[in-house]
């Protein structure tokens, strides 16, 4: 019920692996991505340590958000207050007994990564981005796909394997 941590931070390092292939100039963009962001050869150089782990911090953030979109017996949870021993008698006890196991699937999950996650959160947010930094549509689509295929992943993911067992 409560997501597991270890589950969390795993999750935390799908934005990593997709982006390095979304935006590797030499895998799946080629020079797109460099021509697009307006990028030069010095920009593409090594990030830093302290960078790569607030990107890390922000990406658990961003999971602990779609698991909670993509793992609905969050709601149950929620319902009861937090409180775990709640949960294991009474109506929330019987209604996870019996409903408690359905969703749990990988394509579940990414459903959730896509519908609500990604066109009800990323698509607008990504939207205001681009047009007040004045970037092309293609950007925009560019960063939409990256963002649609990595919580997409992310939410199966924790829909699958996320929660800790009661």
């Amino acid at each position: 019920m409560l997501p597991n941590p270890l589950m969390l931070l795993a999750a935390a390092f799908i934005p990593f692996l997709i982006g390095f292939v979304w935006f590797h100039p030499q895998l799946f963009g080629g020079n797109t991505w460099d021509s697009l962001a307006k990028l030069s050869s010095e920009d593409r150089g090594p990030v830093s340590k302290i960078k790569l782990l607030t990107t890390l911090l922000l990406n658990f953030f961003i999971a602990f958000a779609v698991y909670n979109v993509a793992f609905h017996q969050m709601g149950v949870f929620a319902m009861v207050g937090g409180d775990l021993e709640l949960l294991k008698e009474g109506s929330a006890a019987a209604f996870l007994a019996e409903y408690g196991q359905m969703h749990r699937s990988f394509g579940h999950g990414m459903l959730h990564g896509v519908f609500p996650a990604t066109f009800f959160f990323v698509l607008p947010v990504l939207g205001y981005v681009t047009i007040f930094e004045k970037k092309s549509f293609k950007y925009y689509l560019v960063y939409l796909g990256y963002w649609a295929v990595s919580l997409s992943l992310m939410g199966g993911f924790l829909c699958k394997w996320g929660p800790m067992p009661l």
